[in-house]
């Protein structure tokens, strides 16, 4: 496509014919195809709406224009078009060359690698349009209660009289504030403490040069923007008293929401490192080398949208903050984006050379934080459910650097919900889905880095928040075969737990394998994930015999699963989670009673 006869073509009438799929297969598979076989077999696999029907060839053209005497003109390849024969108007998937300023294939290809300035006032104060355009007109994003300042923030002066201090709210006094999504990657040279309170609310009391340099660059970007306020947990919150951390945690919910602006600071690591430089340009990965009339060049191909490469998307911490946020100000790694509940993540500055972007993060139905709009966080129990496990699974992918905030790292959502929801959450889960809510397990095959060695005491072990990193959910129960009757999740007169009625059964009798006379496995009995690694999972049971608790059945290739926890006693009449159970002889339940089982 990228010869000289090929481009010539592409800007014909008729257009580049491509393979059809049976050709660009083959291709494929004999090693004979060229990296753009790869980057179009992929992007018609990934477009849903794009079937590739028959053995259609797909056929490609430059993107034309119309001059003002409404002649149409070839330009550069600055877009290729590809369509399935003869359908011209159906555009099904866009391809976008790319070439180095001095490589030969420049003079024909004007697209170069990408990089914006994310710090200049002119991009600030696109920024600042866009705030301005989304405070007017998206309903959606209008989530603040009311114009209270939190109770303490960053006054950072203004661009023009800068000055630091921090500003303590005693009044309940009204005003517009940014807030800061950032890492910090290891301990901050300095610290809101108890010691430093009077001294950091005094006039100028925080010196701006002892500021880690991100912290430094968000009180530039918040004074470029027009703001004055900023509020930054690192100096918002005592860190040494844990009354006021508790306090203050419990708010973030009410702080990220009502914040104007949240900045994210997305490739900066750690704190010190700072989020207003940039490495380097981007080029797309896929790239063919071209036999010009001037020389061997190369062209860059992208299709379809780019998921930002953010070390802020690998954090606990910042899941809340990006859920409870109505507005957001990325500063990513080629230019500056912006997200709200009404545009999905967009280049601030825009136009043709903008990236199209991918959001990192699944899509969740929240668009309101407003009492009277609860039904849009799921309009049945359905897609309540769904989101919550969404959430769990998106949320223990992420890291803590202190894996003890297992559970605070997620308070404001937790709370917010408790709300909107009218149910309560106990240690992760809720009482309304609670028995469903036990069938998290830990997925085989994830890696080494996502091995448990041990269990804590954080959370009971049927919590989630038990275990430090990723977990995942089954499918929604079809029937429920356990109930709640009450729990103890304070644990003053005896540990935490909750009391099901349900059925249990030795491990060891939950379903044989079945063999046909051919010798050929049928169905499996009990299909066992452990909730610690091997040697740990052996170190928990000792040699305690493990039964498994049946919680109800899920739906799985058109068959009933049956799906339970392994647990052990533990003495005192208490039972330990210790793992997920999963059986397709549910026939085995059959004439169990029911009783009741203290689950700790």
């Amino acid at each position: 496509m990228f010869s000289q006869e090929g481009l010539r073509t592409l800007n014909s009438p008729t257009g580049f014919r491509h393979f059809n799929l049976s050709e660009i297969t083959r291709a494929i598979n004999d090693g004979a195809g060229c990296p753009s076989c790869f980057l179009i077999a992929r992007s018609i696999e990934e477009k849903m709406d794009a079937k590739w029907p028959g053995d259609t060839s797909l056929t490609f053209r430059n993107r034309q224009a119309v001059d003002k005497a409404g002649n149409v003109v070839c330009p550069p390849f600055h877009v290729l078009e590809g369509f399935f024969t003869p359908d011209v108007d159906n555009i099904v998937m866009r391809v976008f060359p790319y070439a180095k300023k001095d490589d030969p294939m420049a003079r024909l290809i004007p697209r170069r690698p990408f990089k914006r300035d994310v710090k200049t006032q002119k991009v600030l104060s696109k920024a600042k349009q866009h705030y301005e355009g989304c405070k007017r007109a998206h309903r959606a994003c209008k989530f603040a209660r009311d114009t209270v300042l939190p109770s303490r923030v960053l006054d950072v002066g203004t661009s023009a009289n800068p000055s630091l201090r921090l500003f303590i709210n005693d009044a309940e006094q009204h005003g517009e504030y940014l807030a800061l999504s950032y890492c910090w990657g290891g301990d901050q040279k300095v610290l809101l403490r108890r010691r430093t309170l009077t001294e950091m609310s005094t006039q100028d009391g925080i010196q701006e040069d002892t500021l880690q340099q991100s912290v430094r660059d968000a009180v530039k970007v918040t004074r470029m923007l027009g703001f004055r306020y900023l509020w930054v947990d690192a100096f918002c919150i005592i860190q040494d008293c844990k009354k006021d951390q508790q306090k203050e945690i419990g708010r973030m919910a009410t702080i990220y929401k009502n914040a104007a602006i949240t900045i994210a600071a997305g490739t900066a690591q750690r704190a010190k490192d700072g989020f207003l430089k940039q490495a380097g340009a981007y080029l797309p990965d896929e790239r063919v080398v071209v036999n010009g009339a001037t020389g061997k060049g190369t062209v860059y191909l992208r299709s379809g949208p780019y998921e930002p490469k953010h070390t802020l998307d690998k954090r606990g911490w910042v899941l809340q903050e990006y859920m409870l946020s109505s507005r957001l100000l990325i500063f990513s790694e080629y230019e500056l984006l912006w997200q709200c509940k009404e545009l999905e993540l967009q280049s601030v500055v825009g136009g043709d050379e903008a990236l199209e972007y991918l959001q990192p993060l699944e899509g969740l139905p929240w668009t309101s934080f407003k009492e009277d709009n609860a039904g849009l966080y799921g309009h049945d129990d359905g897609e309540k459910l769904y989101l919550w496990k969404t959430v769990v699974e998106q949320y223990t992918r992420r890291l803590l650097t202190n894996a003890d905030d297992r559970l605070d790292a997620l308070r404001g959502i937790t709370r917010e919900l408790e709300v909107l929801w009218e149910d309560s959450n106990y240690f992760g889960l809720w009482e309304k889905w609670f028995v469903e809510l036990l069938a998290w397990y830990k997925p085989k095959g994830a890696g080494t880095k996502e091995e448990e060695s041990q269990r804590s005491d954080r959370a009971p072990s049927w919590s989630w928040a038990s275990l430090s990193r990723q977990v995942m959910y089954t499918e929604r129960f079809i029937k429920k075969d356990a109930k709640v009757k009450g729990w103890d999740t304070l644990g003053t007169r005896s540990p935490r737990h909750v009391l099901l009625h349900c059925r249990m059964l030795n491990a060891d009798d939950v379903g044989q394998d079945e063999i046909d006379e051919d010798g050929d496995f049928i169905s499996g009995g009990c299909d066992e994930f452990p909730d610690l690694h091997e040697e740990a999972f052996r170190d928990e049971v000792k040699e305690r015999e493990t039964q498994v608790l049946f919680l109800g059945v899920v739906m799985r290739n058109f068959r009933e699963l049956g799906i339970g926890l392994v647990v052990i006693h533990v003495g005192n009449g208490f039972y330990q989670r210790v793992g997920l159970a999963q059986f397709e002889d549910i026939i085995a339940w059959e004439g169990v009673e029911h009783q009741e089982i203290k689950l700790k």
